[in-house]
Formats: C-alpha cells, sequence, structure tokens
C-alpha cells in the first residue's frame, strides 16, 4: 500500500500551518542578517525579515540544512510508514537545497522507499500551488505516480513575474552584473523580472517605476486572456502600497479568478529582491 509524503522547503511560500493541514514537511533555509541566524518562517516571518532587511548596513544571506538534517526527516518519515516521498525544491541555480536534498536521498538504505527531488527551477508563489496540489492529491487517494507525472507537468508550466523597487539587492546577491544595477540606476530603469530555466531573467524593460506596474499587468492579463479557469497570486515583501497598485489594475482578472490568493515573499527569495517588491503568478486550474 501507498503512503505519500509531500516535502517542500521554505522557500515556497508554505507557512508551517498550511503544511500541517495538508500533511506536508518543510525542510527550512537559515537566514543571517545583523549577526543572528534564524530558521526562516519559524524563528522569522516574512514581514519581520523585510523589516529587517530594509534596515541592515550589512550583507544579508541565507544557508541551507545539512545533508544529515534532511537524512534525519526522511528516516524519520520512513519510520512512521511512508514508503514514497515526494520532494520539490526552489530552483537548483538559485540555492543548494536541491542538491543537498540528492544527497541525503543517497544516504537511504531502505530500498522500498521511493523518493523522488523536483528542481521547480523557480521559488515562491508557482510552488505553494503545484507542492499543495500534490499534497491534496495524496489525501485524495491519487496514485503516486499519478501525482508525480502532474507534478512534472505544472513545474513546466510554471510562471512569476517579479517588480523590485531597487535592483541593489539582485546585485547584492550576485543575480544581476553590477554594470546593468548602475546603468538601470541612471536611467531609472524598473524593469520586470521572471525566472526561465531556473535563472531570474529580464521579461520587460520599463523606464520608471510607475509604468512598471501597468507592464506588469499588462503581462499577467496576456497569460490570462485565453484561460477559462485560473488561480491568480500575489506575493509581497512589506509592500502594502505596491498591492493596493496591482491589485486595482488587476482588478478584473481578480475578480474573475477562481481563486486569488496573498501571499508573503519567502525570505531566502526576498533576500534578493529587497523590501517593497512585488511577485505575481498565473496558475492553471
Amino acid at each position: 500500500m501507498e503512503k505519500i509524503k509531500i516535502i517542500v522547503d521554505s522557500g515556497s511560500s508554505i507557512s508551517p500551518e498550511v503544511a500541517k493541514k495538508y500533511n506536508m514537511g518543510i525542510i527550512y533555509f537559515k537566514i543571517h542578517i545583523d549577526g543572528e541566524t534564524y530558521t526562516d518562517q519559524i524563528d522569522i516571518k516574512s514581514e519581520e525579515f523585510f523589516d529587517k532587511l530594509g534596515k541592515s548596513e550589512e550583507k544579508v544571506t541565507t544557508s541551507i540544512p545539512g545533508v544529515g538534517e534532511f537524512t534525519e526527516m526522511l528516516n524519520e518519515y520512513i519510520n512512521e510508514g511512508y514508503n514514497k516521498i515526494l520532494c520539490f525544491s526552489i530552483g537548483s541555480s538559485l540555492s543548494g537545497m536541491n542538491n543537498m536534498m540528492n544527497l541525503a536521498k543517497n544516504h537511504i538504505e531502505n530500498k522500498d522507499v521511493t523518493i523522488d527531488i523536483i528542481d521547480t527551477e523557480i521559488a515562491s508563489l508557482p510552488i505553494y500551488f503545484i507542492a499543495t496540489k500534490a499534497a491534496k492529491s495524496a489525501l485524495a487517494g491519487k496514485s503516486y505516480q499519478e501525482i508525480y507525472k502532474e507534478a512534472i507537468e505544472d513545474v513546466k508550466k510554471a510562471n512569476v513575474f517579479v517588480r523590485v523597487d531597487t535592483l541593489d539587492y539582485l546585485v547584492k546577491g550576485g543575480r544581476l552584473p553590477k554594470s546593468i544595477g548602475k546603468v538601470a540606476s541612471l536611467m531609472k530603469f524598473t524593469p520586470i523580472f521572471t525566472m526561465k530555466e531556473g535563472e531570474i531573467k529580464i521579461a520587460k524593460r520599463v523606464i520608471g517605476k510607475k509604468k512598471s506596474f501597468k507592464e506588469m499587468a499588462k503581462i499577467l492579463k496576456e497569460k490570462i486572456q485565453d484561460k477559462k479557469e485560473y488561480i491568480l497570486a500575489i506575493g509581497e515583501g512589506n509592500s502594502l502600497e505596491e498591492i493596493k497598485i496591482i491589485k486595482e489594475l488587476l482588478k478584473d482578472e481578480i475578480k474573475n479568478a477562481k481563486l486569488f490568493k496573498e501571499m508573503s515573499v519567502p525570505p531566502v527569495f526576498g533576500v534578493h529582491l529587497g523590501p517593497k517588491s512585488l511577485l505575481v503568478s498565473v496558475v492553471d486550474c
């Protein structure tokens, strides 16, 4: 008999409360800020993190847990009777989490247990929906093979679009060359970013912060126009004013969505985006 467990990392935007609701496991990143180390979503929530990030004058970093910690987690679930374990990691180009998960998998000696590690090549909002869908399917009694195949297809269709208030954090994190950051600052360049093949890339070049909101809404409307049913998600990093602006521009799309959800940007992704960052994603139902 199959007993299925879904595991995500804390860059998925899935809170401990949601994980408990859908019988999911979470492996947590560590956040290092102002000489202190926090366990993501346990010791520090997104709102507090972005407040600290905006005030910090030092470089803020993240780290992954050790192989031993994840191996122990897997063995605990195996001892509870789980024999099919499906793990989702944020993009391997963003973090070493995926590699660590695979190393831990290789330490599992029980050959009667299937463990699969999916590199989503993305972060935050889309993973929330992909992973919770898999968890709901497991609770509903779907077969592991069916859940795995659906997850792979969902990952292929995943999208996220990002607007940042400043490019400084992308430059500090090495996700954007310093030369581009300097030119962008001089030209008041506010690009819309996306993630493709695991990398943060420019989806739309925009001059001016106000115009960037309109361009972001335009991109979302184009993604939605041919969909009969869709889920629309907006993520924020202490971005109350930015959320108001994008919600007004997308009010019809929000009204027509099968589900609309506002979420927090997880700290591990927010390190690279900074305060007042804004994420949007359209997910097929």
